[in-house]
């Protein structure tokens, strides 16, 4: 009796260490089967805290999708040029797809043409003159520059000045805010001026937009750069302890930063317009793998809101500011 029992045991601890073995076996060949895809991103700037949230996103979809992510920042902001040669080098490092944010909505047109003929090419934020159909991953940005439009007239402003700085509207996502917004000053009666501030290397556009803030009279400045929204919001907070009329100026702009959530709580900036840049990044990384499996690539929808000081601790607008706190 005890012998067959030990038989049995024996055959028993025999089945399962050969069902362990098959399962192991059917994993590791299942790993090793798994593809690795290699896909490089180009951003139209420095790297930057507004890159942060979309750069989670774009983490969060590689760890899922099994993804090595080549994050590639420019050394100068907005270069066509270089956009052009990182295109072209990661090409020649075997990519096998490209995300890139156009710096300029005519110039990149060809580069990222030419590209598409060897691997493919998705577009987030911006996009380019083209007659081909590209994959574009952005919410609607005249629609956002309509929102902050209305966010202004809102606020009381119907027969202001208002000054609208006009940087970088070579860039399509910039340049359809501007036109969105646009769209809502014809039907006031507010003067509007253009602005174009000058960029210093060593302080970004912290001295010319002290220069404009100081020379002329605006009710309201309205910026759709990120980078030139902050340092337009420090000249106000550094000038509005010397001069009361500086202090009273509206600022009203786009982006997300650290920054522009501090300016936006101490009533620097009256309001700011974003996209869900998380979903910006997490979508570009997913389109890029359904284009290289040839898979249909959905209609993806990129909301955006307008967040003020009223409505910036909603529950909502706070999982769009902070998409990793809980």
């Amino acid at each position: 009796m005890r012998k067959r029992r030990k038989q049995t045991f024996f055959v028993v601890l025999l089945l399962l260490m050969l069902s362990f073995l098959l399962l192991l076996s059917d994993t590791l060949w299942h790993e090793k089967d798994k593809k690795i895809y290699n896909i490089s991103v180009v951003t139209r700037g420095k790297n930057s805290e507004s890159l942060m949230i979309m750069k989670q996103g774009i983490d969060q979809a590689a760890s899922e999708m099994n993804v090595n992510i080549s994050f590639i920042t420019l050394s100068e902001e907005n270069s066509t040029l270089e956009q052009t040669e990182l295109i072209s080098r990661e090409i020649k490092n075997k990519a096998d797809a490209i995300i890139i944010s156009p710096v300029d909505y005519e110039k990149m047109a060809e580069p990222i043409e030419e590209a598409m003929k060897k691997v493919p090419v998705i577009l987030f934020e911006s996009s380019v003159k083209s007659d081909q159909i590209l994959p574009s991953i952005s919410c609607d940005n005249y629609k956002l520059g309509v929102s902050l439009g209305e966010e202004v007239t809102r606020n009381g402003n119907g027969i202001s000045t208002i000054a609208i700085v006009k940087n970088n509207l070579e860039c399509s996502s910039i340049k359809e805010r501007y036109d969105g917004f646009m769209s809502v000053m014809q039907r006031t009666k507010n003067n509007c001026m253009l602005w174009e501030i000058s960029n210093d290397k060593q302080q970004n556009y912290y001295t010319g937009a002290k220069k404009l803030l100081e020379d002329n009279k605006a009710d309201v400045v309205v910026a759709f750069d990120t980078g030139i929204l902050e340092s337009i919001s420090q000249v106000k907070k550094d000038l509005a302890n010397t001069n009361k009329e500086k202090a009273n100026i509206e600022i009203y702009g786009t982006g997300s930063t650290s920054k522009i959530i501090s300016f936006l709580e101490d009533r620097v900036i009256n309001a700011t317009a974003i996209q869900n840049e998380f979903n910006v990044g997490y979508l570009s990384v997913k389109t890029a793998v359904n284009k290289i499996n040839g898979n249909k690539i959905d209609k993806n929808t990129i909301s955006s809101t307008v967040i003020n000081r009223n409505n910036m601790y909603s529950e909502e607008n706070q999982r769009l500011l902070f998409p990793f706190v809980r």
